[in-house]
């Protein structure tokens, strides 16, 4: 099969550009594979046609609006052409990373200002990414939240398919006590861990933590960390909240934590919770979290309400409780185990055959 494969970014560390990764390189074994993207940071598999795709990036939004023309003014013809997100006028195959109605909409919900570049063209991208949804022959939805999204914000539930996305391979993470050194954290505190965008959760996590004694948070991300730390101080817990900003090598953060803790407003699937898992990290998330539908509650994760008392006694329950903390982490690996990224290429491929006239 002829795969054109589109996607701003082709890079491990990012969530869309993992994706791309991880589904490239393996489709890249058995199919004809041309990759169109405007950055390309991690390795591509032999094989691989690479077509840089031209556009602007000043900014995200810049190079949102700009990649859909770029793409257009170098397409080739291929057997299925598979879009992640709204990168084009029109594709065979689209994955939904994000439903961006969906995104404003829990945002406004929840409160959550957004940033300049999103207010003003997100009405814009939008309404392209609701036509692209609605034009395309086939949709995949990384979880049963996402595919119910499309339905609710865009009007699409025909060919809507759910793929759920893979967990990572475990990993030998370093020795606890050394990450916690290097990371700043007291050796034998209760440590939970948020990372990612803060926007999603993490006034959530402060507030939980606060109403937990004992436990300290570790942050995680690359999100600017005035407004967060101002709201640990209001609360009083700021001597608990150890703000680490981007890593580029995670793991001594997994190594470090007791439980990630995820109390996301919304999320497709959630890849961190996957890493956690993978890892033997022990999740408190939400419903919100695509992923849900992997985990069950008060065995393989504490699935929290969106009530912040049902967090916190997840926090306390798990901090309380070892022999429970490694039960749940023994069986999340056990799911992170079953799902693999050539599941997810062979289920994916299934749905290009679907779409293949």
């Amino acid at each position: 099969m002829n795969i054109g494969f589109v996607t701003h970014d082709f890079y491990a560390a990012d969530g869309t550009g993992g994706y791309a990764v991880e589904l490239v390189n393996r489709l890249a074994r058995n199919h004809d594979v041309t990759l169109y993207a405007a950055s390309i940071r991690s390795p591509v598999a032999e094989g691989v046609t690479v077509i840089r795709v031209p556009a602007v990036g000043a900014s995200a939004y810049t190079r949102i609006l700009t990649f859909p023309a770029g793409f257009a003014s170098v397409r080739r013809k291929h057997d299925v052409v598979h879009a992640q997100g709204w990168v084009t006028r029109y594709a065979d195959v689209v994955t939904t990373h994000i439903v961006l109605a969906a995104w404003r909409d829990a945002a406004r919900r929840a409160g959550v200002r957004s940033r300049p570049g999103e207010r003003w063209l997100g009405g814009y991208v939008t309404a392209r990414e609701r036509d692209l949804f609605r034009r395309a022959r086939v949709v995949i939805a990384p979880s049963k939240r996402a595919a119910t999204d499309v339905a609710r914000f865009y009007g699409r539930t025909r060919d809507v398919f759910v793929v759920h996305h893979g967990f990572p391979p475990a990993r030998n993470l370093p020795p606890r006590r050394s990450a916690r050194l290097g990371l700043g954290l007291p050796p034998d505190a209760f440590v939970a861990l948020y990372a990612g965008d803060a926007r999603k959760g993490l006034d959530r996590a402060i507030s939980a933590v606060s109403r937990a004694p004992g436990v300290h948070l570790l942050v995680v991300s690359r999100s600017e960390s005035t407004t967060y730390l101002e709201n640990a101080k209001s609360l009083g817990v700021s001597d608990r909240v150890h703000w680490a900003g981007g890593l580029d090598d995670i793991l001594p953060a997994y190594s470090a934590a007791d439980v990630l803790l995820h109390p996301t407003i919304y999320d497709t699937f959630a890849m961190v919770v996957a890493e956690a898992m993978a890892y033997g990290v022990p999740v408190i998330l939400t419903r919100d979290a695509g992923i849900a539908d992997l985990v069950t509650d008060r065995a393989s994760g504490w699935i929290a309400g969106s009530d912040i008392s049902d967090i916190v006694a997840g926090l306390l329950i798990l901090k309380e409780d070892r022999s429970l903390r490694e039960r749940v982490a023994l069986a999340g690996q056990k799911v992170a185990s079953g799902r693999t990224w050539d599941d997810v290429v062979s289920e994916t491929v299934a749905v290009y055959r679907k779409d293949v006239r």
